[in-house]
């Protein structure tokens, strides 16, 4: 709206409307955008509270029952929507609240909503082609499923809360306040079901076995389908943004949002039946040369309890003046305490042809995903003064935080069959690529940015505070697909291709990206930037799993087919507590009396942390997974190839996690300027947990017929897969940097202090357990070639792990310059690291051909604390006597620490030949562990700084590393060709282990 008044009676006849107005958009909850007027204004005020319950439900079809010649299914939408409260923005406008060229009295918007009862949304049908009497010829008939979509949305509360404020010379004298105020009570779950019996094409052709039922050269294509479902309880847009020539901030301006979400929320999104191409029609005419492809699909599911995105942001072509004692700030409080679901799933994504006797066909499943993203709090927060001028007296803060009390926050992606079912497979060519499952469950999790950039910047502060607690919620996240590749029940002269494909699993109770930055084209004067973190986890487990019971195809007799199983990746991370802060000062021509400091602190209470890469099986007493196979699964497989290459996975479990930054820059630094940067990290119970499990080549169908025969010269090639297991309590990367091109002086003393401080008493268990072959391969033809080389098992556990690097350098004179680093570590609870890698194992196993083993890794590490500490100082000239360098290391344990590696390759009871040579089984067991350097360098004669470097260790625990490794021929022929050479073993245990180095001398 626009309001010029000439006159003063004018603009009284007409403030009665505006009123009206403002009353009647604010109630609707349509924004107010006022501009261009001579009178102060404020902002809309909305209040809306929903009580009853709110729902949306679709059941619609998008599809054909018959087969054409020629069928589209394209670009329908089945969709519902239930929104408890809306406040948005009105069509065309650009914030809740304008103000163009008009002096801002109090400019204020303020937005409250509650939601008290349920909010629903639900989609059902079926989309595509449903043909279930498929009579006749159909010789090159065309049938496409693309760009379809189906969802279910629900929002308890959603708001756009946001202030726009433009002009040449903007004077902002009195408070701006942008406020968004929500509510879930309990009883207010928010759920959102997305169910599709089918998204695709089904035939099923009928008539009986009539040579006029063809079907052959086929093309059907199912693409670029969407299946979504998304649930959240409170979500919001608020701001502030300030735009003109100059900006004179002369009171306070602030950006604040408050969300407490107490109910449930649920986001479930599947397809139940098929998501791809089902052929049927038993006792007819075989499907022959045809091209089918599933390509591109997606089905997503989210859930959140509260999400917000909040900022404030000053933008002048000129300077920026900001009166002192006001405050330019972005604030956020998140709380949950319902319990908040997410599950994508598909039981079928792919090919199914139940038609017997087809061949020659192309099968593509690729770069289709099934996801699921589960968030108790989520918040970005930014507040920014960008000016091509000045900068004066800004204080700028960015505040978060976050309290999660929920039960429980869990996503799951799952699927049943992912790639292609055949009943018989006859010279077709197999394809399953690049498809992702993938699932994400996070507690609570910010991004928060303070910032200033300018010509100059003086008198200046940035502040960046980021809190997040957890009471006692669960967070958990799960990955599996029950088979990945190919089934059927025989495979001949086929060609499979499995490559590219990933599953991931991700859990982590509290994650925040932290950063405080000033930069300036010329110079920072007495300015700082600071960066704070508080990360608190009480009591709940966090766990992630990913796992399928087969990678590659399953078949009861495979003969002159080629397999090939390659690239894919397997990846499982939980951790309690993660944060990147980053503190910040440059200047292009130099910073005076300014300083950048990070503080993070990171606390856990109680709770294991797991993750986990295996099958989806688990023995007793559980947990105990099987492997994953990855490979074949086939009864005999005669005259074939199989090639399981350059597949890996981990499994990654750390308690707290840290990655911390301090820099000052510029070409001088001088001054009374300094940077900081302390770490501190402790658990006082609960473990960390990492396993992988797999088994790499081929195995029998069942354990009835547990044997593979290999026969008719099968080749089979095991090569470059890496799998390993990583788990912590507690890891740090903590990096202070000053660099001046030129001079770096201090009024007094410049301190420049790196502090770490990890302390754990939970027990750390990494293991990774490798089969090749799973003993259950036989090969009873002397020209079946078995390659088995450069695949690694690793396991790294380690309680305590910091990286601390503390540099200063200047281009030539460096003086009073105080440079400290201190890293203390103690560690009291048990650590564990096993690595295991077996091929071949019983006599069960027994191989002709030739046979080459070479090159494979089982690498166990175990440590209780281990840290690397480097202090590097640099002077072009000279470094004054005014100047100190100091590295302090301690370190405490008193777990007890094993490490177990092993390591088979052995009961090879024929053969051709046998290479059995570089392989490695290798433990390393360390109570605690060091490696301290301090370079201190200038020109020759001008080295005058003191310096020193102490570490102390102490280790009470046992320490203790087992190898065991078999390198045997026993059993093959003498005739044969054999070498046995180039294998090793080494087992390496130490209490405390330190390489200290200092050096003084010239660059």
């Amino acid at each position: 709206m626009s309001h010029k008044h000439p006159t003063s009676l004018r603009r009284a006849r007409l403030a009665p409307l505006a009123a009206a107005a403002a009353l009647i958009a604010a109630t609707s909850g349509v924004a107010l955008a006022q501009s261009n007027g001579t009178l102060p204004v404020t902002g809309p005020t909305t209040n809306q509270t929903s009580n009853g319950v709110v729902n949306a439900q679709n059941n619609s079809n998008a599809q054909y029952t018959t087969f054409p010649g020629n069928g589209v299914v394209n670009g329908n939408g089945v969709d519902a929507l239930a929104i408890g409260n809306q406040h948005r923005l009105d069509t065309g406008a650009a914030a809740a609240l304008t103000i163009n060229n008009q002096l801002p009295a109090q400019p204020t918007v303020d937005i409250a909503q509650q939601v008290n009862s349920t909010v629903s949304s639900i989609t059902s049908g079926t989309v595509g082609v449903n043909a279930a009497n498929v009579v006749g010829n159909h010789d090159g008939d065309t049938a496409s499923v693309s760009n379809n979509e189906a969802s279910a949305a629900a929002i308890g509360s959603t708001a756009v809360g946001t202030m726009q404020i433009t002009g040449t010379a903007v004077d902002m004298n009195t408070p701006a306040t942008a406020t968004v105020t929500q509510g879930q009570a309990a009883t207010g779950a928010v759920t959102a079901i997305t169910t599709l019996n089918q998204v695709g094409i089904r035939l099923n052709q009928t008539g009986g076995a009539n040579p006029a039922n063809a079907m052959d050269n086929l093309r059907l294509s199912v693409s670029g389908n969407k299946i979504d479902a998304s649930a959240q309880a409170n979500t919001t847009q608020a701001g502030i943004q300030v735009q003109g020539s100059s900006v004179n901030v002369g009171a306070d301006a602030s950006s604040s949002v408050d969300q407490v979400a107490e109910g449930n929320v649920f986001g479930i999104s599947s397809v139940g039946n098929l998501l791809g191409i089902r052929v049927q029609g038993t006792p007819n005419q075989p499907m022959t040369d045809s091209t089918l492809s599933v390509s591109g699909n997606q089905v997503q599911a989210s859930a959140g309890g509260n999400q917000q995105t909040s900022t404030l942001q000053i933008t002048s072509s000129g300077d920026v003046v900001q009166a002192p004692n006001t405050v330019l700030g972005t604030t956020a409080t998140q709380a949950n305490s319902g319990v908040v679901i997410a599950s994508g799933s598909a039981t079928t994504l792919g090919i199914d042809n139940q038609k017997p006797g087809s061949a020659n066909n192309s099968y593509s499943v690729a770069g289709n995903s099934v996801s699921a993203q589960a968030d108790g709090n989520s918040g970005s927060n930014r507040t920014a003064v960008a000016a091509a001028g000045s900068i004066s007296g800004a204080a700028l803060e960015t505040t978060n935080s976050q309290t999660l009390s929920s039960p429980v926050v869990t996503a799951g992606a799952n699927v049943g069959s992912l790639g292609v079912q055949t009943l018989d497979s006859t010279n077709d060519t197999l394809s399953v690529s690049g498809n992702l499952v993938q699932a994400q469950a996070q507690g609570s999790s910010a991004s928060n940015q303070t910032r200033a950039g300018a010509s100059n910047i003086a008198d200046s502060q940035a502040t960046t505070s980021n809190t997040q607690l957890n009471m006692g919620g669960a967070v958990s996240a799960s990955a599996s697909v029950a088979r990945i590749g190919s089934s059927s029940t025989s495979l001949s002269g086929t060609s499979l291709t499995v490559s590219g494909n990933q599953l991931s699993s991700e859990a982590t109770a509290a994650s925040a990206t932290n950063d405080a930055q000033l930069g300036a084209d010329n110079a920072v004067t007495q300015s700082s930037a600071l960066v704070t973190n508080t990360q608190g986890h009480a009591t709940g487990e966090v766990q992630a799993s990913t796992g399928s019971n087969l990678v590659g195809a399953t078949t009861t007799s495979a003969s002159n087919a080629t397999l090939v199983v390659s690239g894919n990746q397997f990846n499982a991370n939980a951790a309690s507590q993660k944060a990147s802060n980053l503190a910040r000062v440059n200047a292009t021509n130099g910073v005076t009396d300014a300083a950048a400091a990070v503080i993070n602190q990171q606390g856990h209470g109680s709770g294991d942390v797991s993750a986990t890469v295996a099958g989806l099986t688990s023995l007793s007493p559980s947990p105990d997974p099987v492997p994953m196979l990855i490979g074949l699964r086939a009864n005999t497989a005669s005259g074939s190839s199989l090639t399981v290459s350059g597949n890996v996975g981990g499994s990654d479990a750390i308690i707290n996690q840290a990655d911390n930054q301090v820099a000052l820059s510029g070409s001088r630094i001088d001054g009374n300027s300094a940077a900081y940067l302390f770490n501190v990290q402790a658990v006082q119970s609960g473990n960390a947990s990492a396993l992988t499990k797999v088994n790499l080549g081929v195995e029998g169908t069942s354990n009835l017929t547990p044997v593979t025969t290999r026969a008719g010269g099968h080749e089979l090639v095991v090569s470059g897969n890496q799998f390993s297991a990583n788990a912590s309590q507690n890891q740090a990367t903590n990096a202070l940097d000053i660099q001046a091109t030129s001079t770096l002086s201090a009024a007094g003393t410049q301190p420049n202090l790196l502090g770490n401080l990890q302390l754990s008493a939970g027990d750390t268990t990494a293991t990774t357990e490798m089969q090749i072959l799973s003993g259950r391969s036989v090969v009873t033809d002397p020209s079946g070639n078995t390659t088995i080389t450069g695949n690694q098992a690793s396991s790294l556990a380690r309680a305590n792990v910091a990286n601390n690097q503390l540099t200063v350098t200047a281009g030539t004179l460096a003086s009073d310059q105080a440079v400290l680093l201190g890293n203390v570590q103690g560690n009291s609870g048990a650590v564990a690291s096993t690595a295991s890698l077996q091929m071949q194992g019983t006599a069960a196993n027994r191989l002709d051909g030739n046979i080459t083993t070479t090159g494979n890794q089982a690498l166990a590490v175990a440590a209780g604390n281990t840290s690397l500490n480097s202090v590097q100082v640099g002077a072009g000239t000279a470094l004054n006597s005014g100047s100190a360098v100091g590295l302090l290391n301690a370190q405490t344990n008193s777990g007890n620490v094993v490490a177990t590696a092993s390591l088979n390759a052995d009961a090879f009871t024929r053969g051709s030949s046998l290479n059995l040579s570089g392989n490695t089984a290798s433990a390393t067991a360390v109570g605690n562990n060091a490696d301290n350097v301090v370079n201190v360098s200038a020109l020759p004669g001008q080295q005058m700084a003191s310096a020193v470097l102490t570490s102390t260790q102490v280790n009470s625990g046992n320490v203790s590393a087992v190898v065991s490794g078999s390198y045997s021929a026993s059993g093959v022929p003498s005739t044969s060709g054999i070498n046995v050479s180039g294998n090793r073993s080494s087992a390496v245990a130490i209490g405390n282990r330190a390489t200290s180095s200092m050096t003084l001398g010239v660059q």
